[in-house]
């Protein structure tokens, strides 16, 4: 396949800073490897040629299409590709001394970096029941996502608890991995950066070569080309490296600010809209023609994501035709949500889609439980991508392994997996010891456990194996009274503390497993309700076969896909199935929870508030784009989920499809009848070229006032609209954010300039531009 002119003028361009806009696909990794690949056809030796991006699959692939397009022609083998921190790393093994660290240094992967911040805890008695060394270690990556050291927040002087234990533990837990010669993941980028900034700080000896006193100065004159590829998911840090790493050199970045969905891990999209600016000369090329979607999915995606404020602006088009108009399904809950994606998933395969080409979208990890129930109870196969299965999840397991220990104190594997979890000072050699003990005797560890001086155990490990017990003795009481199923499994979440350690925790990992426990309490509340006669055993079984089913989520390759949306970026399917499409499902609840505090309080959106919206909305975008041919979007009237019920509003992302693009009514637009209002009732205007202003508008910027509206209403005939237009009728039911609810008494003008007169209870008829005006 050739080049488009667009991705022509990419490859080609040389002599000043290049930003390529890569719309989802577009075919951004062809533009980078012919690039590449064209810089050493003209001559570049391989070696002055850095390409980063941020995978080892995605820079195992970019090589090995390089090494093929200039197979016998050139010695690829001198290229430096690779990831942010295999880049990183191959810096400091060549010169990390001046940073602390020895060529064979290692790096410490999560659990090492856990183990090493437990040791760290100990040494400075710190209560793991009152901050988890996780939360710590969280915190200290975010710092280094911004480039920041421990010296540096000290000397910002921040207030604050957590600033105050953050500082102190991690001042620690650095001294630690310097003695070890090691450095974690964020160290890799921290200290490469460190030591590419103080390259050339040293005066050389009278009549020497600055690059023979810092070698390092001649690795910043190395590279004569950079390229960068998801340059929006680049964090401070990175953006750095690459800055200093590229001093001399023509700089590239690929990437799309309407695919930074990343901002919750330190990418900041920033970064690639302010690109432009930041590079003097830059030059912006679009990638626009996709070529993995049909036109209406294409259409919904840019109607979602044209509503951002803050982005570059384009507008995919393809050649695939208009394809299948994007189904729309309003479900009554998500059980019968879940039987329609089961049946959405058969006509698939009856239509020759291989499983795997199917996938089904959502937005948090809990959602899925009800439909991987519904896949098994009908004998599909199915594969968690980028994730467990919903009872595969080490919350769910350590949960259930409570339940089973009440339901069965034999059960010595659900005793080892939960005595210590969450954490209660109860080791490994206390366990070993009444293990000893409980196969001399043939009794269970639970029995053993409730006399452990006789196992050998003594001082406080006594103390807390007695809280334990009893603890397990009160809630086996609970069961045994009848106590509802759902209400034991919260009393348990609650007793034990593990609900409470992980909320205490405050990462987004750990506010994902509350959701979870939240979610299975539920599940178990829904299981007594519809089965009066079925006990903890019986509900202990069913979970077992879920668990165990045959496509129960062990990646099969011919299985249909289930994931959640952040997992499912960078792939495509034939069918994708994006399902929970309501207001605090997707958008999430924590997400818009600002909006709701900003109307509360009658103040503007906040910066960081509207960023979150914003980036929700660009993950809604990135679910529509991984269709190529079907798309079905889901969402359900009422939702239980997290243990709570919720009644269902359809997602602002639903409300904002084209309905010329959809099968099924778009909640709150009309479709096309004899009159019409323009478009911009229901639909913004094209996309700018430029960023939109960031302005918050006051609460009556949108309230056009003729004087004596009240008195004479605008008269009750039609507009001079387009035909393509929806509907306009008296008595027509009308939304405005500030009055609520009103009826159509009358407009008048046309195009963007017309106006609707609406009757509001209680506030009378008021004059208000038709486009800031929702159909009911």
């Amino acid at each position: 396949m050739q080049l488009n002119p667009a991705q022509q003028a990419a490859v080609e361009h040389r002599g000043s800073p290049l930003l390529v806009l890569a719309g989802a696909g577009t075919g951004k990794t062809r533009v980078i490897t012919h690039r590449v690949a064209a810089l050493m056809d003209e001559g570049v030796p391989p070696w002055r040629i850095l390409a980063v991006t941020f995978t080892n699959k995605a820079a195992a692939e970019m090589r090995a299409r390089i090494e093929k397009m200039c197979e016998g022609k050139v010695d690829v083998s001198q290229l430096w590709v690779g990831t942010f921190h295999s880049i990183s790393a191959r810096i400091l093994r060549r010169h990390g001394e001046s940073v602390g660290l020895s060529r064979n240094f290692a790096i410490y992967d999560t659990d090492d970096q856990t183990r090493l911040m437990k040791r760290v805890f100990k040494e400075l008695n710190r209560d793991e029941d009152q901050v988890k060394p996780r939360a710590i270690l969280g915190h200290l990556d975010q710092l280094k996502n911004r480039g920041l050291t421990i010296s540096q927040v000290e000397q910002l002087g921040l207030e604050g608890f957590m600033t105050r234990l953050v500082a102190l533990l991690g001042r620690r837990y650095e001294e630690l991995l310097r003695a070890a010669d090691a450095a974690d993941f964020g160290d890799l980028l921290v200290l490469a950066v460190k030591l590419l900034e103080k390259a050339g700080t040293e005066q050389p000896r009278p009549g020497a070569q600055l690059v023979d006193v810092d070698p390092v100065i001649g690795l910043k004159r190395r590279f004569l080309h950079v390229v960068v590829d998801e340059y929006q998911d680049t964090n401070p840090v990175q953006a750095r490296l690459v800055e200093l790493l590229s001093g001399r050199a023509q700089l590239c970045v690929v990437g799309d600010d309407d695919q930074a969905i990343y901002g919750w891990r330190g990418a900041d999209v920033s970064q690639i809209l302010g690109f432009p600016d930041h590079q003097p000369g830059c030059e912006l090329i679009r990638l626009e023609q996709n070529y993995r979607s049909t036109g209406h999915i294409l259409r919904c995606a840019d109607a979602i994501i044209r509503r951002n404020e803050g982005r570059l602006g384009k507008t995919l088009w393809s050649e695939l035709g208009d394809g299948s108009l994007v189904t729309l399904r309003a479900c009554e809950d998500e059980r019968e949500e879940a039987r329609y994606v089961v049946n959405e998933i058969l006509d698939a395969l009856n239509e020759d889609i291989p499983p795997e080409e199917i996938a089904v979208f959502y937005r948090t990890h809990a959602q899925s439980r009800v439909i991987e129930q519904q896949l098994t109870d009908n004998g599909m196969r199915y594969a968690i991508f980028g994730g467990l299965g919903f009872f595969e999840r080490k919350e769910i397991k350590d949960t259930l392994a409570y339940l089973r220990l009440l339901q069965n104190p034999n059960s010595d594997l659900d005793f080892t997996r939960i005595v210590n979890e969450p954490a209660r000072g109860i080791g490994d050699t206390t366990v070993g010891r009444l293990t000893a003990l409980a196969a001399n005797r043939n009794v269970s560890l639970l029995t053993v456990a409730r006399n452990p001086e006789e196992a050998g155990v003594s001082g406080a490990a006594v103390k807390r194996l007695a809280g334990f017990v009893a603890m397990i003795d009160e809630l086996a009481a609970r069961l045994h009274a009848g106590v509802p199923l759902g209400q034991l499994a919260a009393e348990v979440l609650e007793r034990t503390g593990y609900r409470d350690a992980l909320v205490h925790e405050g990462s987004e990992e750990s506010e994902a497993r509350v959701e979870n426990l939240d979610e299975f309490v539920g599940a178990l509340t829904d299981f007594a309700q519809e089965n009066p006669d079925q006990t903890l055993a019986d509900y202990l079984e069913q979970v077992s076969l879920v668990s165990d089913a045959d496509g129960g989520g062990h990646g099969e390759v011919r299985a249909v896909r289930l994931m959640t949306i952040h997992s499912a970026k960078g792939l495509e399917f034939e069918k994708v199935i994006l399902t929970g499409m309501e207001e605090k499902v997707f958008p999430h609840s924590r997400v818009i929870a600002g909006e709701d505090a900003a109307r509360e309080e009658g103040r503007r959106l906040r910066p960081e508030e509207r960023a979150q919206i914003e980036e929700e909305r660009r993950l809604a975008y990135v679910a529509v784009t991984r269709a190529k041919r079907q798309l079905v979007v889901t969402w359900a009237k009422r939702r239980r989920l997290y243990n709570q019920e919720f009644i269902g509003t359809p997602s602002r992302f639903v409300r904002d499809l084209p309905p010329d693009s959809v099968r099924g009514r778009v909640p709150g637009v009309m479709r096309r009848e004899a009159v019409g209002v323009p478009q911009g009732l229901s639909l913004p205007s094209a996309p700018p070229r430029a960023p939109a202003p960031t302005r918050e508008r006051s609460w009556n910027s949108d309230i056009v006032y003729d004087e004596g509206a009240a008195a004479a209403p605008a008269r009750r005939g039609p507009a001079a609209v387009s035909d393509d237009a929806p509907a306009l009728y008296k008595g027509m039911a009308v939304r405005h954010r500030q009055y609520g609810e009103g009826t159509l008494v009358g407009w008048d003008g046309s195009g963007s300039n017309l106006k609707l007169a609406i009757n509001f209870s209680g506030v009378g008829v008021k004059t208000i531009l038709a486009r800031f005006c929702e159909p009911l």
